[in-house]
Formats: C-alpha cells, sequence, structure tokens
C-alpha cells in the first residue's frame, strides 16, 4: 500500500509539471536562538528565519547588560528588523527587557552570527563587569 501511495505522488508531481504547474515549495521555518545555544551550531533552508532572543539586564540603578547582535557574512544571512520589548521588574530591585534579532537565510553558505553584551556598573570597575559575547554558527542549505 505505501508503495503505490508513493508512485501516485510521483506520478502527480510528474503530472503537475508536465501540466506547467510546479512543485509546492517547503514552507520556511524559524529557527529561535537563545542564550543557551551559543557555541552550537544550526543546520537551515534558504528563506529560513533566524531569531535570537536575549534578555537585557538592569539589575540596580547604574548597572546594566545590553545586547546587539549581528551575521556576517549578510550574503548568507540577511538582517531583518530587531526589538526590544518592554521593561518589566524583575525578581529584585532590577528591570528586564527582552532584545529580538531576525536574520533571513539568503543564500548557502556558513553564517557567524555574533551576540555583543555591553554592560554598564557605575558603582564598580570595569573590569568587574566585563563585556558578554555569545556565537551561534548557521550553516545553510542549498
Amino acid at each position: 500500500m505505501k508503495q503505490t501511495f508513493v508512485a501516485l505522488g510521483v506520478l502527480g508531481l510528474v503530472a503537475a509539471v508536465s501540466c506547467g504547474g510546479t512543485p509546492a515549495q517547503p514552507t520556511a521555518n524559524t529557527i529561535v536562538l537563545h542564550e543557551a545555544d551559543a557555541g552550537k551550531t544550526f543546520n537551515v533552508h534558504g528563506g529560513d528565519t533566524i531569531r535570537v532572543i536575549l534578555v537585557d539586564k538592569y539589575p540596580v540603578p547604574g548597572s546594566s547588560l545590553v545586547w546587539t547582535v549581528r551575521a556576517s557574512p549578510d550574503s548568507v544571512l540577511k538582517a531583518g528588523g530587531w526589538s526590544r520589548s518592554s521593561q518589566v521588574r524583575d525578581s529584585g530591585p532590577g528591570r528586564t527587557d527582552t532584545y529580538t534579532a531576525d536574520f533571513t537565510a539568503v543564500a548557502a553558505g556558513r553564517a557567524k552570527v555574533d551576540a555583543k553584551g555591553a554592560t554598564s556598573c557605575e558603582a564598580m570597575a570595569k573590569t568587574g563587569c566585563p563585556d558578554q559575547a555569545l556565537g551561534f554558527t548557521v550553516v545553510v542549505g542549498r
């Protein structure tokens, strides 16, 4: 029974193409990356969206961790939009918001997604609150 289904599927595809139709294209996916995914490699397809979601932190007045994300080369991953949510109160005196950056897989190849977390610490030396860095690798298949 399964072989008959496969044969009919192939015949239907051949019939659609020979009658001027085009085969259905796969639906693009959204792959969501978080801080815990840093250092990993992700295989995606052309047209897929890579969404990076990171938490900006403002633990006490005068201190913060604020993210920005870039991808290169842009011939493989094209930058889309980015946004920050409204700040919400954290469990302590601080606040957080969510930083989201989207990229579209536009061509086959390998790209690096780099997230930089800039810190500010007014009450202490910069060495006490170093900037953060995360990296993700994205391989776009044909």
